[in-house]
C-alpha cells in the first residue's frame, strides 16, 4: 500500500506547485502586467540613449560597433514579442488570466534579461578601418621651411622630447604641425601619432577624454580625474613610440594631472604642443621654436599660390599685389585671407581701392594679431550680407566646435537667413552655396572626411567683436549659472550659453526686460527647471533652444511669446508635457525629436503656419489623435515615431518635401508613395512591429517582418537610394520588390528572409548605380545571380564598393570572373558552411587559359575580411590573382582548407637597405590560427612576400 501512496502523493505534490504557480499568475496579474510595462518602457528608453549616442558620434566618422548591432536586434526581437503579448492581454479573458500572467512575466524577463545585456563598458562605436591612420588637411605648405626642419628634427633625434612651437595668432602655428604631422606619416617613424586640440577654455577632464578617444579608447566620466589620469598614462604606454601633438594650448599645465607620460629615451614618445604664448613654453619646460613672420619674398609665393597664377603676367597688377601684401606683415592667415578675398579681381582699379581699405583698417596699428584682425575685416566687408550674416551666427557655437553643414545651414533657416525660397531643397542648396563661399574666403575652415566646418580662433574674435553689443556668447565655457545681469544689455539680440552645465536660473532677473531679444540658446545644460516667469522677460522671443535638459516641463508663460517661431526641445528626455500651443500662432517649427513627452501638445492642430515637425523617438507617445496632421497643411518637415495606421492622414501635406515615418502594411505605403512622387529626402519602415530607426534621412525604405508575395503591388517613393528587407517572408528574390522607379539605388540591405534564394533571379537594370550590398543571415541564398537572369552581367556591379556576406550556409560561389569589381573597396565574408570559393570562373575559360596567369584586378580594395569558412578551398583559380594596389587591411581567420594566398600587391616599397618592405597603404594583417599562417603558400612574383609583410601580421584574438 506504501508503495502506490508514495507516487501518488508525489504526483500530488508536483500538480500542486504547478497550481500555485498559475494562482499565483492569477491573483497577481495586474502587478505582472505592470512589471511587464515597466521593463517594456526602461528597454526602449535604452535603445533611445543609445540611438541618440549613435547619432550624434554619425557625425565624428565613427561606426557602430557589431555587439551593438546585435543588441538592437535582440530589442527588436524582444519588443516585436512584447506587441504579440499586449496584443494577447488586450483580448484576453479573465479566466485565462493564469495562462496570459506566464506569457506576459516569460517577456518581461526576457526584456530584462536584454536590458541587462546593454552594457558596453568600451563604447558603442569603432573608427572605420580606413582612418586608421589619416593625412591632416593641410594647404601646400609656402615658407617656414627652417622651422619645419627644426621641429622634424628634434622628433627624429633623442635629445629632445618636449617641443613647445611658439608664435601669434595667424603665423600659421597648425598648419606647420600638420605639415610635420602627415611628414611622420609618410615615413611611418612612429608607431602612433595623436592629434588634440586644447582650446582656450581649458579642461582636463576634457583633454584625458580627447586623448583617449584618438586612441580609440574610452575613460569613465564616474571616475575621479586622479584615477583618469592613472588609466590614460597606462593607455599611452601600451602605445609604445608616439607622438602627442596638443593644438592651441592657452595656459600652462602639469602633464601628471592630465596622465600624460614625460618622454624619455627608453620610451623615444614626442610631445608637442603649440601656443601663441612664450611663457607657456618656458613654464612647462619645453623646447622652445618660434615661428616668425613670413619674408615678403615668403609672403608673396604664399598670396600668388591663392590668387591664382593667371593673374600675375600684369606688371602694373603684380606691383599693386605687392602692396596689398606688405600690409599683412608677412601672417599667413591675412594674406590667405587677402588672396581668397581678391581671387579673380583683374582691374587695377579694385585693387588701389583695395590697398587703401587695407590701410584704413590697420593705420596706427602696432600689435601684429590687430593686423590680422584688419585684413579679416577686409574680407568680411567684402562679403554679401546674407553671406556675413551666416559668418556671424557661427559664432554663436563654442570656440573650436566642430559645426556640422547639416546643422548650421538648419540654423541659418531657423533665423530666416536663408528662408523665402519656397522648398527646403533650394534652402539647402543655399546653404551649401555660403558655405563654399566663406570657405574659398578663408573665413571658414574644412574638417577632414566629415561634413564640418571649424572657425579659426581669431575669424571668431573677429565675429564677436563685430557683434559685441548685439550678441552674448558664453558657448561651451562650463558655466554653472545664468551669467550676471550686468552682462545682458538691453541691445542684445542673440545669447549663446549652450554646451555648459548650468542647471538652474534664477527666480527673478530684477524685472528686466529684452525687448531686442530674438534668439535664446540653452541647450545641452542640466536645467532642471525654468520659473514661470522666465519668459516674460523677452516678449519678443522667436527662436528657443533648450534641447538637451533634464526638466519635466516648461511654464505657462512660453504659451505668451506670440512671435515665437522655432522651439527646440530636441533629446529632453525627462520632458512630460507642454503646455497649450494654440496661441503660438507663429510656430513655423516644432522639435520634440527624443523627447519623453507621453501625449500630443494640445492646440498643435491650430499651427497653421508649422513647416517642421519632429516626432523622431518619442517612444513614449503612442498616437497622434485623427485629423491633427491633415489641419498641419504647410507642413515641409515631418518625422513621427508611431505607426500610422492610415496614410490618408498625410493626403492634405502637399508641401512636404522630407519624410520619416511607419506604416503597418504595403497599402499604407503604396497609397503614401503614389501620391508623394517628389519627395527630396525620406526614410520609411514597412513593418507591423517597431524596428530601430536608421540614423539619418538617407532615402531609405526598410521591410521588417512582413509578407511580399510574388505580384504584390510595390510603390517606392522616386529616389529611393537605400533598400532594406528584413526578415520578410515569401521573398525569394528583390526582383520581388518590384524596382521599376528605383534607378538610383545605392545600398541594400537583405537580412533574415529565409525563403530568399538568390539576390537577382530575371533581368534588373536598376543596381548598375549600387555601391553596398548587405547579404546576411539568408539560409537558403545559393546565389547572387541566377543562371538565365536576362543579359550578361558583367557590368551589374560595376559600382559595388562594399559586399557583406555574412551566415549565408548554402551559397557556394561568391564572384563570377567576368564581373566588372573595379570599385570595390572593402570584402567582408564571415561564418558562410558551405562556401568554396570567392571568384569562380566557368570550366571553358578555366581550360581555355591554360598555365597563364590570369590577373582579376581590385584597383580600390581596401580591405579584405574572410572569416570562419570552413569550406573555402580557394579565392580564385590555381592561375589567378587578384592584383590589389590599395590594400589597407587583410584579415583571414579560421579557413582551414585554404592553402593559397593569391594577393598580388605591385606597391612594396624599398627601404633604406635596398630590403622590399610592405606598401605605405598596407597597415595590418590579421590571421588565425599561426600555424596556418606559416603553412599557407602565398602566391606572388616575389617569392619572399611572407616575410616582407611579417611585421604587420597579428593573430587574431577575438571574433
Amino acid at each position: 500500500m506504501d508503495a502506490l501512496i508514495g507516487p501518488i502523493l508525489d504526483v500530488i505534490k508536483f500538480i500542486g506547485r504547478n497550481a500555485s504557480k498559475y494562482l499565483k499568475y492569477q491573483k497577481k496579474f495586474t502587478e505582472y502586467v505592470d512589471d511587464f510595462n515597466q521593463a517594456r518602457a526602461d528597454l526602449r528608453a535604452k535603445e533611445a540613449d543609445f540611438q541618440q549616442q549613435l547619432e550624434d558620434e554619425h557625425h565624428f566618422g565613427k561606426t557602430p560597433k557589431q555587439e551593438i548591432k546585435r543588441w538592437f536586434e535582440k530589442v527588436e526581437q524582444k519588443l516585436g514579442h512584447a506587441q504579440h503579448v499586449e496584443d494577447k492581454i488586450s483580448k484576453g479573458k479573465y479566466l485565462f488570466r493564469s495562462c496570459l500572467g506566464k506569457l506576459v512575466d516569460g517577456a518581461t524577463q526576457a526584456m530584462k534579461e536584454v536590458y541587462a545585456e546593454g552594457n558596453f563598458s568600451g563604447g558603442l562605436v569603432v573608427n572605420d578601418p580606413s582612418t586608421i591612420a589619416v593625412n591632416l588637411p593641410t594647404p601646400e605648405v609656402v615658407g617656414a621651411t627652417n622651422v619645419r626642419e627644426e621641429i622634424y628634427q628634434y622628433l627624429m633625434g633623442d635629445a629632445v622630447g618636449l617641443i613647445g612651437v611658439w608664435g601669434m595668432g595667424g603665423i600659421g602655428k597648425t598648419t606647420i604641425m600638420k605639415d610635420v604631422h602627415n611628414r611622420l606619416l609618410r615615413e611611418s617613424k612612429f608607431r602612433k601619432l595623436i592629434w588634440v586640440t586644447v582650446s582656450q577654455d581649458f579642461d582636463i577632464r576634457r583633454l584625458q577624454s580627447n586623448i583617449a578617444s584618438q586612441l580609440k579608447r574610452n575613460l569613465s566620466d564616474d571616475e575621479d580625474i586622479i584615477v583618469r589620469a592613472g588609466q590614460l598614462s597606462e593607455m599611452l604606454r601600451g602605445q609604445m613610440r608616439y607622438v602627442l601633438i596638443l593644438d592651441d594650448v592657452w595656459r600652462s599645465f602639469s602633464l601628471e594631472d592630465v596622465g600624460i607620460l614625460e618622454p624619455t629615451t627608453n620610451n623615444r614618445c614626442k610631445l608637442v604642443l603649440t601656443t601663441r604664448s612664450e611663457r607657456v613654453v618656458e613654464s612647462m619646460g619645453f623646447k622652445k621654436v618660434k615661428v616668425p613672420c613670413f619674408s615678403m619674398d615668403e609672403a608673396m609665393n604664399l598670396f600668388s599660390s591663392k590668387v591664382g597664377q593667371d593673374m600675375l603676367p600684369n606688371p602694373t597688377l603684380e606691383s599693386l599685389m605687392e602692396l596689398a601684401v606688405r600690409e599683412c606683415g608677412g601672417l599667413p592667415l591675412a594674406i590667405v585671407t587677402l588672396a581668397g578675398c581678391m581671387r579673380g579681381k583683374s582691374d587695377p582699379c579694385m585693387w588701389e581701392d583695395a590697398i587703401e581699405e587695407l590701410r584704413g583698417n590697420i593705420r596706427n596699428i602696432n600689435d601684429m594679431e590687430d593686423k590680422v584682425y584688419g585684413c579679416l575685416k577686409f574680407s568680411y566687408d567684402r562679403q554679401q550680407r546674407i553671406d556675413q550674416d551666416c559668418l556671424l551666427y557661427c559664432a554663436l557655437y563654442p570656440e573650436d566646435d566642430e559645426i556640422d553643414k547639416d546643422e548650421i545651414i538648419e540654423k541659418w533657416m531657423e533665423e530666416g537667413l536663408i528662408d523665402g525660397l519656397g522648398s527646403r531643397k533650394a534652402m539647402e542648396g543655399s546653404g551649401h552655396s555660403i558655405l563654399q563661399k566663406l570657405e574659398e574666403n578663408c573665413l571658414l575652415e574644412r574638417v577632414q572626411d566629415r561634413s564640418c566646418i571649424k572657425m579659426h580662433d581669431l575669424v571668431r574674435d573677429m565675429a564677436l567683436h563685430i557683434t559685441r553689443k548685439r550678441f552674448l556668447v558664453k558657448a561651451g565655457m562650463q558655466l554653472e549659472e545664468v551669467p550676471n545681469m550686468e552682462e545682458w544689455g538691453e541691445d542684445l539680440e542673440k545669447v549663446s550659453l549652450m554646451c555648459n552645465s548650468i542647471s538652474t536660473i534664477p527666480q527673478t532677473m530684477k524685472c528686466l526686460k529684452f525687448p531686442k531679444l530674438t534668439t535664446l540658446l540653452l541647450s545641452w545644460n542640466e536645467l532642471k527647471e525654468i520659473p514661470e516667469s522666465f519668459f516674460e522677460h523677452f516678449p519678443n522671443l522667436e527662436i528657443i533652444d533648450l534641447s538637451r535638459n533634464c526638466f519635466e516641463s516648461l511654464p505657462n508663460s512660453i504659451s505668451s511669446l506670440e512671435k515665437l517661431t522655432v522651439l527646440l526641445l530636441r533629446g529632453c528626455w525627462d520632458l512630460k508635457s507642454l503646455p497649450c500651443l494654440s496661441k503660438l500662432q507663429a510656430l513655423k517649427k516644432l522639435d520634440l525629436g527624443g523627447s519623453g513627452i507621453e501625449k500630443i501638445p494640445q492646440g498643435l492642430e491650430m499651427l497653421v503656419n508649422l513647416r517642421y515637425l519632429n516626432l523622431r523617438r518619442t517612444i513614449r507617445l503612442t498616437g497622434i489623435p485623427t485629423g491633427t496632421l491633415s489641419k498641419l497643411c504647410r507642413l515641409q518637415y515631418l518625422a513621427i515615431h508611431f505607426k500610422l495606421e492610415s496614410a490618408e492622414e498625410l493626403r492634405e501635406l502637399n508641401k512636404l518635401e522630407v519624410f520619416e515615418g511607419w506604416f503597418h502594411n504595403l497599402c499604407g505605403l503604396n497609397t503614401f508613395a503614389s501620391k508623394r512622387k517628389t519627395l527630396y529626402k525620406f526614410s520609411i519602415l514597412v513593418s507591423e512591429i517597431t524596428s530601430v530607426r536608421p540614423l539619418v534621412f538617407s532615402n531609405v525604405v526598410r521591410f521588417k517582418g512582413i509578407k511580399i508575395d510574388v505580384g504584390d503591388e510595390i510603390i517606392l517613393p522616386y529616389g529611393i537610394k537605400e533598400l532594406s528587407v528584413l526578415e520578410c517572408r515569401g521573398v525569394r528574390s528583390i526582383n520581388d520588390i518590384g524596382l521599376r522607379d528605383a534607378t538610383d539605388l545605392k545600398k541594400c540591405e537583405l537580412r533574415g528572409c529565409s525563403e530568399l534564394e538568390s539576390v537577382i533571379s530575371s533581368h534588373c537594370d536598376q543596381l548598375q548605380k549600387l555601391e553596398s550590398l548587405d547579404l546576411i543571415e539568408l539560409e537558403n541564398l545559393k546565389v547572387i545571380v541566377e543562371v538565365g537572369a536576362g543579359e550578361s552581367s558583367v557590368g551589374r556591379f560595376s559600382s559595388l564598393k562594399e559586399i557583406t556576406l555574412w551566415n549565408c550556409d548554402k551559397i557556394k560561389k561568391l564572384f563570377s570572373a567576368d564581373w566588372v569589381l573595379s570599385n570595390l573597396e572593402v570584402m567582408d565574408v564571415r561564418y558562410c558552411s558551405e562556401l568554396e570559393e570567392i571568384i569562380t570562373e566557368s570550366e571553358k575559360k578555366r581550360l581555355g587559359s591554360g598555365n597563364e596567369t590570369i590577373k582579376f584586378p581590385f584597383p580600390k580594395l581596401r580591405r579584405l575580411e574572410l572569416w570562419r569558412l570552413v569550406q573555402l578551398q580557394r579565392i580564385c583559380s590555381e592561375n589567378g590573382v587578384m592584383v590589389c594596389d590599395s590594400l589597407l587591411s587583410i584579415t583571414i581567420s579560421d579557413c582551414p582548407k585554404l592553402k593559397r594566398i593569391p594577393l598580388y600587391l605591385p606597391q612594396l616599397e624599398i627601404d633604406d637597405e635596398e630590403e622590399l618592405s610592405p606598401p605605405k597603404s598596407l597597415q595590418i594583417i590579421q590571421v588565425r590560427p599561426l600555424d596556418w599562417w606559416e603553412a599557407v603558400e602565398w602566391e606572388h612574383p616575389n617569392l619572399n612576400i611572407k616575410s616582407v609583410v611579417r611585421p604587420l601580421v597579428q593573430v587574431v584574438e577575438w571574433d
